[in-house]
């Protein structure tokens, strides 16, 4: 049976992929899962907290992720495939990216936050150069491993971002048929 805090983390991380730091209202998240405010306020003091706890539980999750992938005798085509299908689950959820959304309000986080933001996408980026450093026999391109990582995760957090707005998600696939591309 999970607790309230547990709780209280998975509506707020589903409110925020879906509507932002902003749309969260400690109010509103204690009623929802039948609790007083002031026990919101316990379990984290101001925003700031919810924020730093979302993105090290989103991170974890991800990270968590992309070793699974790391750790399977894929080729590189697969392995990318695979990272990209993540994205996709995000966007049939109707979400964004937890860190991509708050890297388009970055101005409500404090420097903690913003540093921790920083590490999942720099993170992440180094994780695709690895990944295309262990590969490289089946890259069909001459971008450099950090312009292709940088790149790919550039391309997929825009994706979602603007296919959410138009109502599809067309770059997404767009994205998807580029980068497979590069890759034998």
């Amino acid at each position: 049976m999970k607790g309230n805090r547990e709780k209280l983390e998975e509506n707020a991380l589903n409110a925020v992929q879906v509507g932002g730091l902003k749309s969260i209202s400690f109010r509103t998240m204690a009623e929802e899962i039948g609790i007083k405010s002031s026990s919101v306020h316990y379990h984290f003091p101001d925003k700031s907290d919810l924020a730093r706890t979302l993105i090290e539980r989103y991170s974890e999750e991800f990270f968590r992720a992309l070793k699974d992938i790391s750790n399977k005798r894929w080729k590189l085509r697969s392995k990318i495939k695979a990272f990209i299908e993540i994205f996709e689950s995000v966007a049939e959820a109707n979400k964004l990216c937890l860190c991509g959304m708050l890297a388009a309000e970055v101005e409500q986080l404090d420097q903690s936050n913003r540093a921790l933001l920083s590490e999942y996408f720099i993170d992440t980026e180094k994780w695709i150069v690895q990944l295309l450093n262990e590969h490289p026999d089946e890259i069909i391109s001459d971008i450099s491993p950090t312009a292709l990582a940088r790149s790919l995760l550039s391309g997929l957090e825009g994706a979602l971002l603007l296919d959410r707005v138009v109502g599809d998600r067309q770059r997404l696939k767009a994205q998807k048929e580029l980068y497979m591309s590069y890759f034998s």
